[in-house]
């Protein structure tokens, strides 16, 4: 397939006004790279992808060191990122709780979480990002992963947890993904699941090329999508959540959601991002990203 024509003076402008201080090349670059990449493993068999994964993630993390999932590792503004989900988690964890972060990328997230829990898996298939001598120790365990099978028992975990990870996989994948995290959850565990909202997508760097998903968001998904994968695969109960408010999160009936993406689905792209995103700001609906809970 061929790549869609850029618009380089475009292109710069969007970048600025974002504040992206990249260069216009190094953006194209990436890009380039993620839909070739994207391409691969799509097309690739399942037992091809397991390796993939991993291969894919390393070589972009070392092709791209200015990736801005490198080089704002240990901004402030993500430490208080950081810090607001864990709080809206609090209320859900316990010295006795058992917690394993799917795509723990560097695994700050998971660390913070292991310091109010018993045990905290931190589940990666790429480890560019990790400092290996930091995420392992005390009750904080590093766990490469291939992407598909999780290498942790049945009935085991209380609070399964991933954040920007279900785009990332192939579509066949993500639903063999929700049966894993379902095997390891013990019966009455949660597992909290955020991934970015198709409606205002896409949300990965084709964001600047295409109204379409065409780079490592392998697919993107909405309230409906994954409330259909959840109970698929045996999640009882389904809810959608603010990952940024503070616990209890008032467990919002999903169907509101999905309602409102009834509506908004049709329109133009333009219109329905916009509309998107002044609902999102309001924390009304939350349809900037699918933020659903599944207890088993």
């Amino acid at each position: 397939m061929d790549r869609p024509p850029i618009d380089r003076n475009r292109l710069e402008k969007i970048l600025r006004e974002e504040g992206v201080s990249r260069p216009v090349d190094e953006v194209i670059a990436q890009y380039e790279y993620e839909r070739a990449a994207a391409q691969r493993l799509l097309s690739a068999a399942r037992e091809e992808r397991r390796k993939l994964y991993g291969e894919v993630y390393d070589n972009l993390f070392k092709q791209f060191p200015t990736h801005p999932e490198l080089t704002q590792q240990n901004s402030p503004k993500r430490r208080v990122e950081l810090k607001r989900r864990l709080d809206a988690i609090k209320r859900l964890l316990s010295p006795q709780t058992k917690f394993a972060e799917i795509g723990a990328g560097d695994c700050e997230f998971a660390k913070m979480v292991a310091s109010q829990v018993e045990v905290a898996y931190a589940l990666e298939v790429s480890l560019e990002k990790v400092l290996q001598e930091e995420a392992n120790g005390g009750n904080l365990a590093l766990v490469p992963f291939d992407g598909l099978e999780i290498p942790l028992p049945n009935d085991y975990i209380d609070i399964a947890y991933s954040n920007q990870v279900l785009e990332h996989l192939h579509p066949e994948d993500a639903l063999e993904h929700l049966r894993e995290v379902h095997r390891i959850l013990k019966p009455g565990g949660y597992y909290l699941c955020i991934t970015p909202h198709r409606l205002r997508g896409p949300s990965d760097i084709s964001r600047y090329f295409t109204e379409e998903a065409t780079a490592l968001h392998l697919k993107e998904y909405t309230y409906e999508d994954l409330c259909k994968m959840f109970r698929e695969v045996g999640f009882r109960k389904v809810w959608s959540y603010i990952p940024e408010q503070k616990m209890p999160f008032h467990f919002v009936p999903v169907v509101w959601n999905i309602l409102l993406e009834r509506m908004i689905a049709p329109l133009p792209h333009p219109l329905r991002k916009k509309i998107t995103m002044n609902i999102s700001r309001s924390k009304v609906f939350f349809l900037r990203q699918v933020s659903i809970i599944g207890k088993k």
